[in-house]
C-alpha cells in the first residue's frame, strides 16, 4: 500500500503543477478548444525546471528544496498574474479538462501495471537505464550545474541532463524514494504523450475521435513488420526477410516474441518508435521527448489560431507567446539537443509559410526573437561545453531502402499520399501541361534516385515539394495548411536522416546510429500525427463507395501497426526473456539488487541513508555484461570510472578512460600501499566500495591491504560480505 501512496503523492505533485499553470497556458492558447489544457502539465514541468535548473547554474543556490520552494512560488506568480484574466473556473473548458484526465489517468494506470511487471533498472544489455538513475541520484545529492558525473569523478556531466532535474525536482517535491521515482516517471512520460497527441488531434480536427486517433497513430501504433513476423509464424514460412520462429502456439509466440529485431530496420541503426522507447523503461531522453515535442507543436498551432480568430494581438500576449515559446524551445537543448535544430526550423518555417503574423515584421521579427531568445535562455547549458562529443557531419553511404522504409511507416505513408492525392489532382491533374510536367519531374527523381542510390528521394521530394506548394497555392490558412506543414517537415527529416549524419565517437559501419536512432523518432512524431490528422481530411472529400474501401485499407494497416507493439508488450512481461524481469510486482528498481547480491543492497541504502553530499567512491569499472558501477548508479555518488562507452559517446577521451581503469585496478591490486595512496589522492577518492564483484575481479591480497593499514583506512561498514573503508586524510 505504501508505494499506491507514492504513486497518489506523485500524480498530486503533477495536478497541481498543471492546474496552476494552466491560467498562463491559457492565455497563450486561447484560440485552441480545450485552452491548451492537454499541454498545461507539460508547459508547467517546463517553467518549473527551468527556474530550479537556472538558479542552481548561476550558482545562487544549490539543487535542493529551498530552490524547489522558490521556483514553485515564480511558477505560481508568474501564472496568477500573467492568466490572471482566465482565474474563472466556471469559464474553463470542463469537458475538455475531463477528457485529458481520464486519458491520462487510463495511460498512467496501465504504464505502472507494465513497468510492475519489469520495473528493474538492469545492468544488462543497455546500461541506459542505470546512467539515467546515477544522474538523478547526482542531482538529488544537491550541489550546483552542471551536476557532477558519477561515473566520471571531478568532471561534470557532459551530455543533457534537463530531464534529469525536471525527474528529481518531481522527487524532492513528492519524498519518493529515487528508485520508485524512477518508475513513475517511465510511466508519466507516455501518459502526458497521449494527453498532448490527443490535444493536437482534437484541436486541429475539432473531433474527439481524430484526437484519440492522434494518440493512437503517435503513442501506440508500431512497425507494419509485427505483422509480418506473425504472418512468418501462421504460416510457417519466411516473410520479407522475417524467418518464421520456434514457437508452436500463438501464446508462445506472444511470449516470445522477438521485439528487438524490428529495430534493425537500417543497416547500421536501430530506430524506434515512441510506445517502442516507452516499453524499454530506460528514461533516455528519447523516450521522454516524445511529450515535450507534441507540447511545441501544439504550442505553434495555438500561435498559429490565434493569429487566424484576432485580426490584431496586444502587445502583451505577443510578448507573452514569444517568451513562453522561446523557454519550451530552449528546452530541447537540455533535454534532448538533438530535437532543438529541427524545431527551430519548424518555428521558421511556421511563421514563413503559414503566415501567423501577416506583416513583414511578425513574419521575420517574432520567430527570430522565439529562436534568438531561446538560445540566450539557455546560454549557461551551452557555455559550459556539453555535448562534447559532436565531431561535424558527414554524408551518408548506406542508405534506407523504399522496402524499409514502408516497414517504418506505411500506415502514415498511406494516409498522407491519399490526403496530398485529393488536395493536387485539382492543381495538377486538370490540364495535360501539368500532368506533364509532374510526369518528368517524377521521372527525373527516380533517376536520380537509381544513380545516387538514394531510393527515398522517391518518397521524400514529392512529398515535401507538393506540400509546399500546396501550402502556396492555399488561398486562406487554416488547420489543414498545418497538416500540411507538418508533412513537410517530415520530408525533411526523412530526407536529412538519409542524406547526412551527426559524426560523433562511432566509427564505421555505426557511424550513423545515433543520427538515425533519434531522427527516426521526430520523424515518428510528426508524420504519425500528421497522418492521423489527415485522416480527417481524407475522409470528408471522398464518395461513400471510395470511403469504405479507403478506411478498410488504413483499418488492416492500423491492424498490422499494433501487432508489434502487441507482442512486445506480451512478451516483456511474460518473463521469456531473461534480460526484463529479475523482480516483478513492484515499482521499486532496486529491489532485484536484493535478490542478486542482498550485501549490495544493504550497502547501498546505507551509503544513501547515512553519507551526505557527493564524496568519491571507489568501486570496479564497468564491465559489460557485469553488475559494476553499480554503487554509483544507485547512489549518485561519483566514482573514479564507471562505463568507458557511455563516456566515449559523452566526449572523453579514450586514453583518460583506459588510465582510468588501468589506475582502479592499480588501487585494488597493488601490494604497495604508496602507490594505492597516491592514486586515491590523484582522484580525491573517500571510500574504497570492496564487494563481491571486486572481489572476483581483483587480487585478494591486493584487497587486504586495506585492512592493514588502520592508519590509513578506516572501517566504514561492514556486512554480508560487504566492506567499506574510508580513506584517512591528514
Amino acid at each position: 500500500m505504501i508505494q499506491v501512496a507514492y504513486v497518489a503523492c506523485w500524480w498530486l505533485a503533477l495536478e497541481i503543477i498543471g492546474l496552476v499553470s494552466f491560467p498562463l497556458v491559457s492565455r497563450v492558447c486561447s484560440g485552441l478548444s480545450d485552452r491548451g489544457y492537454s499541454i498545461s502539465k507539460l508547459v508547467g514541468l517546463v517553467l518549473l525546471t527551468y527556474f530550479v535548473w537556472m538558479i542552481s547554474v548561476l550558482h545562487i543556490l544549490p539543487f535542493g528544496i529551498a530552490s524547489i520552494a522558490i521556483s514553485f512560488l515564480l511558477l505560481v506568480a508568474l501564472s496568477l498574474f500573467l492568466g490572471r484574466n482566465n482565474l474563472r473556473i466556471a469559464a474553463w473548458p470542463r469537458r475538455q479538462i475531463v477528457i485529458s484526465e481520464l486519458l491520462f489517468a487510463a495511460s498512467f494506470i496501465i504504464l505502472l501495471l507494465i513497468v510492475r511487471g519489469k520495473p528493474d533498472i538492469f545492468f544488462s544489455g543497455a546500461n541506459d537505464a542505470l546512467f539515467n538513475n546515477a544522474f538523478i541520484q547526482s542531482i538529488l545529492r544537491g550541489g550546483y550545474f552542471p551536476p557532477l558525473d558519477p561515473w566520471f569523478s571531478g568532471e561534470s556531466v557532459a551530455y543533457y541532463y534537463g530531464e534529469h532535474v525536471l525527474i528529481a525536482t518531481l522527487t524532492s517535491i513528492t519524498r519518493v524514494p529515487t528508485t520508485i521515482a524512477f518508475n513513475l516517471a517511465v510511466a508519466m512520460f507516455p501518459a502526458l504523450s497521449v494527453c498532448a497527441s490527443y490535444g493536437l488531434g482534437y484541436n486541429i480536427t475539432a473531433k474527439k475521435r481524430y484526437g484519440l486517433l492522434a494518440a493512437l497513430f503517435v503513442c501506440v501504433a508500431g512497425y507494419t513488420s509485427g505483422a509480418f513476423q506473425l504472418l512468418a509464424f501462421a504460416f510457417h514460412s519466411n516473410v520479407l526477410g522475417y524467418p518464421p520462429p520456434e514457437a508452436t502456439t500463438l501464446t508462445d509466440w506472444l511470449l516470445w516474441f522477438d521485439f528487438f529485431h524490428a529495430h534493425w530496420v537500417i543497416e547500421g541503426a536501430i530506430i524506434h518508435y515512441p510506445y517502442s522507447a516507452f516499453l524499454m523503461g530506460d528514461l533516455h531522453s528519447y523516450s521522454v521527448s516524445p511529450s515535450f515535442q507534441l507540447m511545441f507543436i501544439l504550442l505553434i498551432f495555438a500561435l498559429f489560431q490565434k493569429g487566424r480568430l484576432s485580426s490584431e494581438l496586444s502587445r502583451a500576449d505577443t510578448r507573452i507567446d514569444i517568451a513562453v515559446l522561446s523557454l519550451c524551445l530552449g528546452f530541447f537543448f537540455i533535454l534532448n539537443t538533438w530535437e532543438y535544430p529541427t524545431y527551430i526550423i519548424f518555428t521558421a518555417l511556421a511563421f514563413l509559410l503559414l503566415r501567423i503574423r501577416p506583416s513583414i515584421k511578425g513574419t521575420l521579427a517574432i520567430p527570430a526573437a522565439i529562436i534568438g531568445l531561446s538560445f540566450v535562455l539557455y546560454l549557461p547549458h551551452f557555455i559550459t561545453g556539453v555535448m562534447s562529443g559532436f565531431h561535424g557531419l558527414g554524408l551518408v553511404t548506406t542508405r534506407a531502402s523504399i522496402g524499409q522504409f514502408l516497414e517504418f511507416g506505411a500506415l502514415f505513408l498511406f494516409i498522407s499520399c491519399s490526403f496530398i492525392f485529393i488536395l493536387a489532382k485539382r492543381e495538377i491533374l486538370r490540364a495535360r501541361k501539368t500532368i506533364l510536367l509532374a510526369f518528368f519531374v517524377l521521372l527525373a527523381i527516380v533517376v536520380v534516385a537509381v544513380l545516387i542510390d538514394f531510393q527515398l528521394l522517391v518518397i521524400t521530394v514529392p512529398l515535401g515539394l507538393l506540400s509546399l506548394y500546396l501550402i502556396y497555392r492555399s488561398k486562406q490558412q487554416s488547420a489543414r495548411e498545418f497538416v500540411l506543414l507538418l508533412l513537410v517537415m517530415s520530408a525533411a527529416l526523412a530526407f536529412f536522416c538519409e542524406f547526412i549524419y551527426i559524426n560523433d565517437a562511432l566509427d564505421v559501419p555505426w557511424e550513423r546510429f545515433n543520427t538515425a536512432m533519434k531522427v527516426y523518432l521526430q520523424l515518428w512524431v510528426i508524420f504519425g500525427t500528421a497522418s492521423a490528422c489527415a485522416v480527417f481530411y481524407v475522409v470528408s472529400s471522398l464518395g461513400r463507395k471510395t470511403k469504405a474501401v479507403w478506411i478498410t485499407l488504413v483499418a488492416v494497416l492500423i491492424v498490422a501497426s499494433l501487432v508489434h507493439p502487441i507482442a512486445a508488450t506480451t512478451a516483456r512481461l511474460g518473463g521469456k526473456h531473461t534480460d526484463w524481469g529479475i523482480n516483478r510486482g513492484t515499482l521499486d528498481g532496486m529491489a532485484y539488487v536484493k535478490i542478486v547480491d542482498k550485501g549490495d543492497y544493504d550497502a547501498i541504502r546505507w551509503l544513501n541513508e547515512e553519507i551526505p553530499g557527493a564524496p568519491v567512491i571507489l568501486e570496479a569499472p564497468w564491465s559489460e555484461g557485469e553488475r559494476r558501477s553499480r554503487v554509483s548508479s544507485f547512489t549518485g555518488l561519483p566514482t573514479v570510472l564507471g562505463s568507458r562507452f557511455c563516456e566515449t559517446m559523452w566526449g572523453r577521451g579514450w586514453q583518460k578512460l583506459e588510465e582510468r581503469d588501468n589506475n582502479a585496478a592499480t588501487i585494488y591490486n597493488t601490494l604497495d600501499n604508496d602507490q594505492a595512496l597516491e592514486l586515491l589522492s590523484k582522484y580525491e577518492v573517500k571510500y574504497i566500495y570492496v564487494g563481491s564483484l571486486e572481489q572476483e575481479a581483483y587480487a585478494t591480497e591486493g584487497l587486504r591491504k586495506f585492512a592493514r593499514y588502520p592508519d590509513n583506512y578506516s572501517l566504514a561498514y561492514e556486512s554480508e560480505g560487504v566492506t567499506i573503508y574510508e580513506v584517512r586524510t591528514e
